[in-house]
């Protein structure tokens, strides 16, 4: 029962099958408490995500919930539950 799971490209290179189960998994260990702050480059992957943080020009700019406006200079987005 971790207080905190990182998850750095969780489903990056795994099949869309697959890649919906893990994602599963994890919508389910954060229900049960767990935070989860997961890097991902994949917008679909991010939407799913409460909190969002993104880096631009090396500075962390944290958005609202829910805000998928375009960044200029957006590094990674960081997708945190």
């Amino acid at each position: 029962s971790p207080r905190l799971l990182l998850a750095d490209e969780p489903t990056g290179n795994l099949d869309p099958q697959l890649a919906s189960s893990v994602l599963a998994l994890l919508e389910d260990i954060n229900q049960q408490g767990t935070t989860i702050v997961m890097v991902t480059h994949d917008l679909e992957l991010a939407r799913r995500a409460r909190r969002h943080v993104h880096i631009v020009d090396g500075q962390v700019v944290d958005l609202a919930e829910h805000d998928f406006s375009p960044v200029r200079g957006v590094e990674r987005v960081r997708a945190v539950a």
